[in-house]
């Protein structure tokens, strides 16, 4: 008699347990090299609003969320690199890595945390073209996964040679697998309109507040090679792609024209990091985030991301590295 007093006390305990879970995900991290810290947190999904802070101490942290819906937290380390953790209702994952190597990082807990693990770590000594073959061959095995969303817009809509017509045919499998997604929908029409606005496309009209006041109008960019960028304070690579191009603009003058998209929820942390420079450009900001009217029509989902326009206000090159996109400035204005 008494076992089965005991069965009941412990069914009814996991049963209390699972029920305080549903509707929050938790992470729990330990990282080696990496005593005291803080990482950043965002979500192109909408699972948290604006940019949450993780602190380290001892090399531990513990992270908590309401969580009704799945969705995708993109965690970032104090050297800028990204990685994505997938979230869950009642979901709890541990994290674990040396963060002198953090492409070897395993993530257990979950189903779809410990698919992307295995791929992170099946391609870590991978050359990019082979991650991208890797990455379609993932997609067509798993076309119902949460990674696989996450893998086709890294690699195929968000790179900077996107393969759309590819991205199209995956998102086909993944659609016909997961018919009430509507982010795939939704991703892609988005790959549609990127295809629309790919090269040759015209720069879209638009007025938006500019930092500091006033507005930024697609009409002042016209006659002049034009630079659109996304930026935030929490991806170093934004800042100095910024920097780099505010000192390209002294250098050109007049002939170069860049706008920055400010990804923060205000434009109080870009103006701080930008004090001391003494070429100043226009910086929007509306605290949308991804969801911005301006990041939607110009389909910068990435940061940083850019577009390039010629004097004619035509798309010549989108998404460039920071000294391809250098180098392409040079060439528009010899």
């Amino acid at each position: 008699m008494k076992w089965r007093l005991y069965l009941i006390a412990i069914c009814a305990l996991l049963f209390v347990s699972c029920s305080s879970r549903r509707g929050r995900f938790r992470m729990e991290g330990h990282f080696l090299h990496m005593n005291q810290g803080r990482l950043l947190v965002y979500s192109n999904d909408g699972i948290i609003n604006g940019i949450d802070t993780i602190n380290i101490s001892g090399g531990r942290f513990s992270y908590e969320i309401p969580c009704n819906e799945p969705g995708t937290l993109m965690i970032v380390f104090p050297n800028f690199s990204e990685q994505p953790v997938f979230a869950e209702s009642g979901g709890s994952v541990d994290l674990s890595a040396d963060v002198s190597h953090l492409k070897e990082m395993e993530i257990t807990g979950t189903e779809e945390n410990e698919l992307m693990t295995d791929f992170r770590k099946q391609t870590a000594q991978m050359s990019p073209p082979d991650v991208s073959h890797h990455a379609e061959l993932f997609i067509g095995d798993h076309p119902e996964s949460a990674v696989s969303e996450y893998l086709l817009r890294r690699y195929f809509i968000l790179s900077p040679k996107p393969e759309y017509g590819k991205a199209n045919t995956l998102l086909d499998k993944m659609i016909a697998e997961q018919k009430d997604n509507g982010r795939l929908l939704r991703l892609k029409n988005d790959v549609k309109r990127l295809k629309e606005w790919g090269i040759g496309a015209k720069i879209p009209s638009f007025s938006v507040p500019a930092s500091g006041g006033g507005t930024i109008n697609s009409n002042e960019l016209k006659g002049q090679v034009t630079v659109i960028m996304t930026c935030a304070t929490w991806q170093y690579e934004s800042i100095n792609q910024m920097r780099m191009l505010k000192q390209k603009m002294k250098e050109k003058g007049k002939a170069l024209k860049v706008v920055g998209i400010c990804l923060d929820a205000n434009t109080d942390g870009i103006k701080k990091e930008l004090a001391n420079d003494s070429v100043s450009l226009r910086i929007a900001c509306d605290g949308m985030m991804f969801e911005g009217k301006l990041v939607e029509q110009l389909g910068l989902y990435k940061v940083p991301g850019n577009v390039v326009y010629n004097k004619q206000g035509h798309v010549v090159e989108r998404n460039l590295e920071t000294q391809e996109l250098l180098k392409k400035i040079d060439d528009m204005l010899k």
